[in-house]
């Protein structure tokens, strides 16, 4: 990265789009890191003009690989900076570089450790992290009782449904020990895990208000929680079971738990107010990041178990960190390998192979054994694993139009229920009225264009395409404008900020309805899933809420849909990883489709997401 100086020239190349001599436009993120660069080089008082230019690109790449999701950047990889790096460790305070790079214990912005380069923040928060989880599983806690947790066991081990050999150990494990992992694909039975967790915990005489259990957005607590009622609506009654149905844990967010407050912005659980849980359950842990799990563990009394299920092979959290992935390579933990679908479903099948085989790392023999390469839109079958090798923006419209007949209003009762007119009692959809809310939100919720990114201006991001179907929803098929109407009713909805007043949650997913209230004339409103009901919002108090036809692979993380298709980007790109495909095709239980190139997707396989960190590292030998 070059230097720009923090008195107008950044500001002016992303401001105007254009440099001398033709360098290519910056964008806002950019030119923010390349001034905070250049203000941490300016603590460097009395160092020479090139040495803080180039000072300022090693702050600057320090910066960036933190915006990337590192929590360091290797040494060697700052090109002419490393030698300035080395220098700020063998020389003394003397060196004005030592006042921006220190040694590990240094209060400098930077800091050096062995071959790899931190922001000081970082380390001091993955060390303490590291301390946190070598102190829980050195501390004995409380001690389980063998012969219980053997009752326990063998009490909830037949189901229903019956646990497999490796979901036995996992909730043996998570009945005794201080910190258990466990992680495993789609369809590895993760969440009969937490049920069988739940039924055994109860039938030790746990009080169920001793028991919490969280997943890190809402549309994952949801989903879990419908999971868990369902599974316990099936079990054959026992006084424990009973007691679970009335009155089990309910699923909330890792926020939520922890007594966030966007007011104050802090946490009201934390070390010296800790969570009053002796089990804490967390589900879909890869996609928390290494602050929040920091947090976590903090807030959690020392006696307190805490249960981490996930899958370590899915894409990380947005934020600094690979976490869960950390744990499970240095603690170990158990492995779920046995998908509970495929035996009775070729599909499953087809979608479990075409992940293996993006997770070996190559598109070849297993690859093609269970995915269908295709040259047209109109040779899709839209069943099992398909290939539309093709340009997007040469099929685009036509495979629109296929999916807005074959995904979106194949029912046949799509258009009747988008037009009608919902009225609305108490924040509520009128309960006579609530199965045809339900029906179209389900007619949204069986499938979704996956894309890796949502910029505005990508052919292939999600703002394009939800445009394009919005469009069809309106009646003006094709229409390639910018978006007038941001949402109309029929549209799927998805929140994008945590709303704690209204109880909505960033990825909570519900659709738009035409509603009447006390008479009134009909307006839009966004209406969500509580239970049986839907609860109903004005579009106009939303402005964190915006259409779902498609959704980033990160957003698509903690849910499942029958259907999925994804869409890869035209030209290569960073975001598009062998994570980034494992994720999108394990969103599906019936079919994919996959669009894009054979070359970009053999990239795409090829590459894995590096994210550099130093838990692993830092546990190493720690495994109890």
């Amino acid at each position: 990265m070059s230097l720009l100086s923090p008195f107008g020239t950044a500001r002016i190349r992303f401001e105007r789009g254009s440099v001398a001599n033709d360098a290519p436009a910056l964008d806002v993120e950019q030119a923010e890191l390349a001034f905070l660069g250049a203000e941490v080089a300016r603590l460097a008082r009395g160092l020479p003009r090139d040495d803080q230019r180039l000072l300022a690109d090693v702050a600057a790449a320090a910066l960036t690989a933190v915006r990337a999701g590192s929590t360091r950047v290797p040494v060697a990889s700052l090109g002419s900076g490393a030698a300035l790096a080395e220098r700020a460790r063998a020389h003394g305070a003397d060196d004005p570089v030592t006042a921006v790079i220190g040694r590990p214990g240094d209060r400098t912005p930077l800091v050096i450790e062995g071959d790899w380069l931190y922001v000081e923040r970082m380390r001091l928060l993955e060390e303490r992290f590291c301390a946190l989880v070598r102190d829980r599983l050195a501390s004995p806690g409380a001690q389980a009782d063998s012969r219980a947790v053997t009752r326990a066991l063998k009490a909830v081990a037949d189901g229903p449904p019956a646990l497999t050999d490796e979901q036995k150990r996992a909730v043996r494990a998570a009945l005794t020990a201080p910190l258990a992992l466990v992680t495993g694909g789609p369809g590895t039975g993760k969440t009969t895990i937490v049920l069988a967790l739940l039924r055994a915990l109860a039938w030790t005489g746990l009080p169920l208000d001793a028991i919490a259990v969280a997943a890190p957005t809402g549309k994952a607590a949801q989903r879990l929680q419908q999971s868990i009622a369902a599974g316990l609506a099936a079990t054959r009654g026992d006084i424990s079971d009973a007691a679970l149905r009335s009155g089990a844990p309910a699923p909330q967010t890792v926020h939520r738990l922890l007594g966030w407050s966007p007011k104050s912005g802090r946490f009201a659980r934390h070390e010296n107010d800790p969570l009053p849980h002796r089990v804490v359950i967390v589900d879909e842990a890869s996609m928390i990041d290494l602050a929040l799990m920091d947090r976590l563990l903090r807030a959690l009394r020392p006696d307190a178990r805490l249960v981490l299920l996930g899958d370590a092979d899915q894409l990380p959290s947005i934020e600094a960190g690979a976490v869960f992935r950390d744990l499970c390579h240095a603690l170990g933990g158990v492995r779920l390998t046995t998908n509970l679908r495929v035996a009775s479903d070729a599909d499953a099948r087809r979608i479990l192979g075409a992940a293996e085989a993006i997770n070996a790392g190559a598109v070849g023999d297993a690859w093609r054994a269970v995915v269908a390469t295709r040259d047209s839109v109109s040779a899709l079958s839209l069943t099992g694993v398909e290939h539309l090798a093709a340009r997007w923006t040469d099929v685009a419209d036509d495979l629109l139009d296929r999916w807005w007949k074959d995904r979106i209003t194949a029912s046949g009762d799509f258009e009747r229920l988008a037009s009608q007119v919902f009225h609305v009692a108490d924040g509520r959809v009128d309960p006579a009225e609530t199965p045809h809310a339900r029906a179209l939100f389900e007619q949204h919720a069986r499938a979704r264009i996956l894309c890796a990114t949502r910029v505005r201006g990508i052919a292939t991001s999600t703002e394009t395409i939800d445009d394009a179907l919005l469009a069809r929803l309106r009646g003006a098929a094709r229409s390639r404008r910018w978006r007038v109407e941001p949402l109309t009713a029929g549209a799927p909805v998805l929140v994008e900020r945590n709303d704690y007043e209204r109880g909505l949650f960033n990825g909570d997913q519900g659709v738009v309805l035409r509603i009447a209230e006390s008479g009134g004339a009909p307006e839009l409103a966004a209406a969500f899933p509580r239970g049986d009901a839907f609860e109903v919002f004005p579009l106009d108090t939303l402005p964190d809420a915006g259409p779902a036809f498609a959704l980033t692979v990160h957003k698509a993380q903690g849910s499942e849909f029958d259907h999925v298709a994804l869409v890869l980007p035209e030209t290569d790109m960073p975001l598009l990883t062998r994570e980034l495909l494992y994720t999108a095709v394990t969103r599906a239980r019936r079919s994919v489709l996959i669009v894009g190139s054979e070359e970009l997707l053999a990239r795409a396989v090829a590459r894995t997401l590096e994210r550099h960190s130093g838990i692993a590292e830092r546990l190493a030998g720690t495994r109890k």
